[in-house]
C-alpha cells in the first residue's frame, strides 16, 4: 500500500499545476483580439483637403471607402497586421502606401497628397481606351528566395505583404501568412497565387484544399477565399493581382 501511495503521490501533486496551466491556455484562447481605428487623411500637393477619393484598405478583409468633404476617412475594426492603401480620385495619379500595426501601438493615421494626372477612362461600350491605359512597369528581374530572406515575416506578425513588381495593369505581391487570413476579396482583380513555401489550405468556392510548395490557385474578381498555414513554417505565396495597378 504504501509502494502504491508513492507511486500516485507525483501525480496528485502535479494536477494543480497541470490544472492551472490549462487555464491560463484556455484564457490566453479567450482573450479578444485587439483592434484599431486607421484614420486616413487625403489632400493635394496645396495640401488642400480631397473629398470624394476612393480608398481602398487591402489586407486581412478588404474594405473601401470614400473620403469626406474634409479629405478623411476612417476604417474601424482593423487587426494587427500589414495592410495596403489605394487612393483613386478622376484628374490624379493612382497612390499607394502601406503600413503595419501591432497591439500596443497608436492608432495609424496616414496622411497622403495625390498628384494631378491622367487615369484610366472608359469608353462607352466599357472597354479601356488604350490611348489612357497607365504606363507599363520597369523591367525587373530578383531571385526570390533572396527576396523572401530580406524579408522574412516576423514571429509577431500574422500576415505580411511585400510588393515585388507592378505595372500600369497589375502587380505581384509576396504574402507570408502565419495566422488564418479569412475572407479576403479583390473586387477588382483576378489573383493567380503559386505557392513558394510552406503547406497550408485555400478555402475557395466552398471547398478546402491542401496546398503546398509547387501548387498553384486562382481566384476570380470578387471571390472570397481564406488561407490558412499548416505546420510550423509560414505559408509563403507569390500572387500577381490581375487588374490592380499600382504606381
Amino acid at each position: 500500500m504504501r509502494l502504491a501511495l508513492l507511486a500516485i503521490l507525483p501525480l496528485i501533486l502535479m494536477t494543480p499545476v497541470a490544472v492551472g496551466a490549462q487555464r491560463a491556455r484556455n484564457a490566453q484562447t479567450e482573450r479578444p483580439t485587439a483592434t484599431t481605428t486607421v484614420t486616413i487623411t487625403v489632400t493635394d500637393q496645396s495640401g488642400a483637403a480631397l473629398p470624394d477619393v476612393r480608398v481602398m484598405l487591402i489586407g486581412g478583409l478588404d474594405r473601401s471607402g470614400s473620403t469626406q468633404t474634409n479629405g478623411v476617412v476612417r476604417f474601424d475594426g482593423l487587426r494587427p497586421g500589414s495592410y495596403r492603401l489605394r487612393f483613386a480620385k478622376d484628374g490624379f495619379v493612382l497612390l499607394e502606401r502601406e503600413f503595419d500595426w501591432r497591439p500596443g501601438e497608436a492608432a495609424p493615421n496616414p496622411s497622403v497628397a495625390l498628384t494631378p494626372g491622367s487615369t484610366t477612362q472608359l469608353t462607352s461600350a466599357g472597354e479601356s481606351n488604350p490611348s489612357s491605359i497607365p504606363p507599363p512597369g520597369k523591367p525587373l528581374s530578383l531571385a526570390v528566395p533572396d527576396f523572401i530572406e530580406k524579408n522574412f515575416i516576423a514571429n509577431s506578425q500574422p500576415q505580411k505583404v511585400s510588393p515585388v513588381g507592378c505595372s500600369g495593369l497589375a502587380q505581384t505581391v509576396l504574402w507570408q501568412i502565419r495566422e488564418p487570413w479569412e475572407n479576403r476579396q479583390h473586387a477588382g482583380a483576378d489573383a493567380m497565387l503559386y505557392i513558394i513555401g510552406g503547406e497550408g489550405t485555400v478555402r475557395l468556392d466552398g471547398r478546402d484544399q491542401q496546398i503546398a510548395a509547387g501548387s498553384f490557385a486562382q481566384v476570380p474578381r470578387g471571390s472570397t477565399y481564406n488561407l490558412t498555414r499548416r505546420g510550423r513554417n509560414p505559408l509563403i505565396i507569390l500572387a500577381t493581382l490581375a487588374g490592380e495597378p499600382c504606381q
